[in-house]
């Protein structure tokens, strides 16, 4: 197996806009679950962008709270991209016995060859029951008898089946919709790639847009992201910020986008992520000074971005790939 290969497939098969869906709706009845949206959103950008070890280390301030599989699928490939099969094999012995044996992550099981005299002697955290539903789970866990482990193993079974079912039911009506839309269009249109979104209403054009990149659906946000959307005075800031995402995903931006940002929206609430957008961009196409911009950066209010500036220029970490 390609570990590199692997990885990225994993990043890009993650659903991170229905992991979201799933924290936003866990925080409504579970007060520890509201912070983790605002870090997990912080960490798909820092994903997106290419700095892997402090989205790692983002993950690792996380209370133990239950977590769907996928979330630990997509932290195993960020620390993949951060320090390879030693960090995997690290990051995956921290893992309940529950999410080490869940049927997601037994490609991740492999990869890592576990002795299973050495997982004997870990720390157990707990039993936890890996899912995509709402689960009560209880305050403290006694040692189990083997008929409720029987009974876990069932539950799990149980859970899998309904995830697997619902999953189908999603590709189906994602293939019903596509096929709808492909009846809807034009055959005499075909020369034109200008995307039909242009006569969407700038607020609607906006959300499908932000819920494409959280798919990593850059193509269809980048072409959502023109005409009225981004000349609109309440989307234009937030479009074109994500514009700036969608364009660069896919290698279609210009040192001049990003100043044209800073220039345009100088008190944005994104400056420190277009800033460092910038400095990415700049490194890697050789254009520029990107330690100028990472200076820039560093005078920013603290956040994530400010600190790994500061950490780069000092030379404790590095920019990424």
């Amino acid at each position: 197996m390609n570990l590199s290969k692997f990885i990225q497939s994993e990043l890009e098969a993650v659903n991170t806009a229905q992991i979201t869906k799933w924290l936003e709706d866990k925080s409504l009845s579970k007060r520890d679950y509201k912070r983790l949206i605002e870090d997990f959103k912080a960490i798909i950008i820092m994903e997106q962008a290419g700095f892997y070890e402090q989205a790692d280390v983002r993950f690792m301030q996380w209370k133990n709270l239950p977590l769907p599989a996928e979330i630990y699928r997509y932290r195993l490939a960020i620390a993949g991209k951060a320090g390879g099969k030693r960090l995997i094999r690290k990051r995956f012995s921290t893992f309940p016995p529950a999410v080490q044996n869940h049927t997601q992550l037994k490609a991740w099981k492999k990869i890592v060859q576990l002795n299973p005299v050495w997982l004997g002697g870990l720390m157990l955290a707990g039993l936890l029951l890996v899912g995509v539903t709402q689960l009560e789970f209880p305050e403290e866990a006694a040692p189990e008898k083997p008929s409720e482990q029987v009974n876990v193993e069932q539950k799990l079974a149980a859970l899998e089946k309904e995830v697997e079912q619902l999953k189908e039911k999603n590709d189906k009506l994602t293939v019903s919709e596509e096929k709808k839309d492909e009846s809807n269009k034009p055959k005499e249109d075909t020369k034109k790639d200008e995307p039909q979104t242009t006569t969407k209403n700038p607020k609607q054009a906006l959300e499908e847009a932000i819920s494409s990149v959280q798919s990593k659906n850059y193509k269809t946000a980048n072409q959502l992201l023109t005409g009225n959307v981004l000349t609109n005075k309440e989307t234009a800031g937030m479009a074109r910020f994500y514009k700036l995402i969608a364009a660069g995903k896919l290698k279609e931006t210009k040192q001049e986008d990003y100043l044209a940002y800073r220039k345009d929206f100088p008190e944005s609430g994104y400056m420190s992520d277009v800033l460092w957008m910038q400095a990415v961009y700049e490194q890697k196409n050789k254009v520029g000074n990107y330690k100028m911009t990472l200076q820039e950066l560093a005078k920013q209010p603290d956040n994530e971005w400010s600190y790994a500036a500061k950490a780069i220029l000092e030379g404790k970490s590095t920019l990424g790939d």
